[in-house]
């Protein structure tokens, strides 16, 4: 019988090793010299816990800011018949609807090296009529689980979830956010209402790129960011963001850049870690295999700031030079995982 440690790593560790196009219970098993059958069994339990990845964020950020990210990703499941959970989703980067999972995930990131340390499976109201979240409430609820284990600086997210319901729960908890807002929505600004947009004070002229103002949206009193982006063709684009601290705006346009972090580790985990392979039909396993994915990121994460890499892809690269029990116990034995990583 495996050990706790061993267990832990058994999974995550065959991901990172598998050079297989997908990566199943079958393709993967081989690397650890179990069978496919066996790694079935470990998607059944609850073996990675948000509890584990947020012990490997405490370590790897001693005394640093933290900054939550919260962002959605659709983990294809074209061919699924009945995966529990799945259900036809409109991927806007695509622009295609097909049948998939909708994660709603959680990222810490210090602004440098970012740990994934949960996620909450969204269904539409279609397919889940009776127990229907939206997405900005499992948001809620991950940070609601989140608040107890870390003390966290911000939360980071795009416009999906700047709404209401989202601001004012962060209000009451005492919250700091940063979120994407939209262009169209109307603000109060000197007791004039007026599309954020058209407000001539958050216009920026000549070499100007960002600028920020106190207004009130919805009976909350916040603070806008107009910042102007330069596309790689030279189109110029002005985006705005919402927050509820003063700061200069530069501070607000540097603040929302951390959001980036969690689209390259979804870009990651999806072309190296199998995020989209899991082929296991309950949803149980389902998690189970994307949180087992989340631990495969923590350990590459790990092994960039310990060999001082450009990025996980470059960790990658090097641990797939070594043998799975080698590997199994160079993190096991090691201390990268319970103890800091870096001061």
């Amino acid at each position: 019988m495996l050990r706790k440690t061993e267990l832990k790593l058994t999974y995550p560790i065959s991901l990172l090793l598998s050079t297989s196009k997908r990566k199943t219970c079958e393709s993967i098993s081989s690397i650890a010299n179990l069978s496919g059958d066996s790694f079935c069994r470990i998607l059944q339990q609850p073996i990675i816990t948000m509890t584990d990845l947020v012990q490997i964020a405490k370590n790897i950020f001693t005394n640093r800011k933290l900054y939550l990210v919260i962002d959605d990703t659709i983990i294809s499941k074209i061919y699924s018949q009945s995966i529990e959970g799945s259900c036809d989703n409109y991927n806007s980067s695509s622009g295609q609807t097909y049948r998939s999972l909708c994660s709603v995930a959680a990222v810490l990131t210090d602004g440098k090296n970012a740990i994934p340390i949960g996620q909450e499976l969204w269904i539409s109201k279609k397919f889940s009529p009776d127990n229907y979240q939206r997405k900005w409430e499992i948001a809620q609820n991950l940070i609601t689980q989140i608040q107890p284990l870390l003390s966290m600086h911000m939360v980071v997210a795009d416009g999906l979830y700047a709404n209401v319901g989202m601001m004012k729960e962060c209000l009451d908890k005492g919250i700091l956010f940063e979120m994407r807002f939209h262009s169209n929505r109307v603000i109060e600004y000197h007791g004039q209402k007026i599309s954020i947009k058209e407000l001539d004070c958050l216009k920026l002229k000549k070499r100007r790129k960002a600028r920020t103002k106190k207004g009130i949206w919805q009976g909350m009193t916040l603070f806008f960011t107009a910042v102007k982006k330069i596309t790689k063709s030279d189109r110029v684009i002005i985006t705005y963001q919402v927050s509820n601290y003063k700061a200069a705006a530069q501070v607000h346009v540097r603040n929302y850049s951390y959001r980036w972090c969690i689209e390259k580790f979804f870009r990651t985990a999806k072309q190296h870690l199998g995020l989209n392979d899991c082929q296991a039909r309950s949803k149980v396993a389902q998690k189970n295999h994307i949180m087992n994915v989340f631990f495969a990121y923590a350990l590459l994460q790990i092994e960039k700031i310990k060999k001082n890499l450009k990025n996980p892809e470059e960790a990658l690269r090097r641990l797939k030079k070594k043998k799975f029990e080698n590997l199994k116990s160079y993190f096991s034995r090691s201390t990268q995982i319970f103890e800091v990583v870096y001061a």
